[in-house]
């Protein structure tokens, strides 16, 4: 696995690099619980004409900072991220990964030439929903620390946003397995620092994105269909699609589809 470039020595996150290079680059980051590996159907996909750029965000994958705790915060994390970009990238981000990509094209739009947010969100808006949410995933944190990843993911995917994949059992399977391979504190730590209760609401920064925007979200996911319908209203000619055959985890169920609509998006941003 290599390592992102980096104008900062002592942040490195580590990396898997898909594609030839002298052709435009992709960043992709990962949802919580994932790592690098979950964009590789995708990154197959595109490598021919995108150079694919998969890190493990902090406390996932590989990516483990036990002498700087700083980067496990939700800003830490964007940090380590941003200093990997030396120059204008396309950013795509899921879930977890879509929350941290859509603060850094706010706060940095220079760095992208266009930006992709997969079953993500802004955030939440009011500081009560934000202090209610740290509660909740302090509490989720514990658990996993105390009851052990197993556990920890059993409850987790019981939950109605991943309907779509207990309902494919092979494919949760392997899920489940590369899931394992993750370090439960490192993941707690991650869990608690990059809630969304911990992140400032994004919503007043919607209107203000310049580069072109596609959303998409999976057709059973009907919180974040409504959520991203609402996004779209706020984002100058952002494009909405609503992927056939999966609900949160769309990037796991959907590969394919996912990979079809980033190709069209991307290529359509390249002739421009």
């Amino acid at each position: 696995m290599a390592r992102m470039k980096i104008n900062t020595p002592c942040l490195a996150l580590p990396a898997r690099i898909c594609g030839r290079r002298g052709v435009p680059l992709v960043l992709f980051l990962h949802g919580f619980l994932g790592s690098s590996a979950d964009w590789l159907p995708i990154a197959e996909w595109m490598k021919k004409n995108w150079r694919c750029v998969l890190p493990d965000l902090p406390g996932h994958g590989r990516a483990h900072f036990p002498k700087q705790p700083e980067l496990y915060s939700f800003n830490g994390a964007a940090q380590a991220v941003l200093a990997g970009v030396t120059e204008p990238v396309h950013l795509v981000g899921y879930s977890l990964g879509g929350r941290l990509a859509l603060y850094l094209a706010a706060r940095h739009p220079e760095k992208f030439l266009s930006l992709t947010l997969i079953s993500s969100s802004p955030g939440l808006a009011t500081a009560r929903e934000r202090a209610a949410r740290r509660r909740a995933d302090d509490a989720l944190a514990a658990g996993l620390e105390t009851r052990g990843l197993k556990a920890f993911l059993t409850s987790w995917y019981a939950q109605a946003l991943f309907g779509g994949l207990r309902r494919k059992p092979a494919l949760f399977r392997r899920l489940l397995a590369r899931r394992r391979k993750n370090d439960a504190a490192e993941l707690a730590r991650a869990l608690r620092g990059c809630s969304v209760g911990r992140q400032p609401s994004l919503w007043p920064q919607l209107s203000k994105l310049k580069m072109p925007v596609l959303l998409l979200a999976g057709s059973g996911d009907e919180k974040y269909v409504r959520l991203m319908r609402r996004m779209r209203a706020q984002i100058h000619g952002a494009q909405f699609r609503v992927v056939p055959g999966a609900a949160h985890a769309v990037v796991e169920e959907q590969p394919a589809r996912v990979a079809r609509a980033l190709v069209k998006f991307l290529g359509e941003r390249e002739q421009i």
